[in-house]
Parts: C-alpha cells; sequence; structure tokens
C-alpha cells in the first residue's frame, strides 16, 4: 500500500494518514451535528455541509488507494480500481499518451493496461521505463 523503496507511484504515508483523519472527524462531527443538533436548520445545514466534506475524504481515499503503477524488479504493474494488471517491460511494445492516460501495449499490439497520467510520482515510473528502452508514441 505504502512505497517501499521501488518505483511507485503508489501512496505515501503523509496524505494517506491526511485523509484517513479528514474522513474519521467528518464523519464523527455529521453524527454529532444530527444527534445533538436538537434539529435547528443551522445544525442540519452544517452537518451537511460536512458531510459532503466526507463523502469527498472518502472518494479521495478510495482513489488514493486504488489507483496506482510501480515497477518492482522487471515488471510493470497497473492497477486501477479493482482491476490489477501486470506486464513484464521486455513485452512492453510501445507506450502513448492521450487525454491523461497512458496506454501501455504488448508487442503483437495489443492494450494491456492503462496509467493515470496524472499520478504523483509518475515521472519516476516514466523515467524507469524510458531506461529499460520503452518505446514512447
Amino acid at each position: 500500500m505504502f512505497k517501499k523503496g521501488q518505483v511507485s507511484t503508489e501512496v505515501d504515508k503523509g496524505p494517506f494518514l491526511f485523509t484517513l483523519i479528514a474522513l474519521t472527524v467528518g464523519a464523527a462531527v455529521t453524527v454529532l451535528l444530527f444527534v445533538l443538533g436538537k434539529g435547528d436548520a443551522l445544525s442540519i445545514f452544517a452537518g451537511i455541509l460536512v458531510g459532503i466534506v466526507t463523502l469527498s475524504a472518502a472518494a479521495v481515499l478510495f482513489a488514493l488507494l486504488t489507483d496506482k503503477a510501480y515497477i518492482d524488479g522487471n515488471v510493470l504493474y497497473m492497477s486501477y480500481m479493482f482491476r490489477k494488471r501486470s506486464v513484464p517491460i521486455e513485452e512492453i511494445g510501445k507506450i502513448t499518451l492521450e487525454n491523461d492516460v497512458y496506454s501501455v501495449y504488448d508487442k503483437k499490439g495489443d492494450r494491456v493496461g492503462t496509467i493515470n497520467a496524472k499520478l504523483t510520482a509518475i515521472g519516476d515510473v516514466i523515467f524507469a521505463l524510458d531506461k529499460h528502452g520503452v518505446n514512447f508514441k
């Protein structure tokens, strides 16, 4: 889940903990506002706003944990939501960038997977692939 020294876009501990704390505090404040708020309009409005922030923190945390790409050994691993793909670097035919998404193709021309181009540290992964001689188009 966290970086362990390999070339990776996996989440660091800092953003993960910050988002987890925001989610926990937001959920607690939302529950307190609705339970102890006595039903007045201001507490309901504040509860709705904090609830929206809590849902946003949950979405960010989910994205942090599921959208990643990393190189371990000579294998490129790509993960998005619940779909995990891997390909040996020697078998990558080309990588293209279109609409902020890197598409990874094997030597036969079949698309093996995709990588979000806006991930943190994606430059490190691309640089490592370039050092291995991967063709970028």
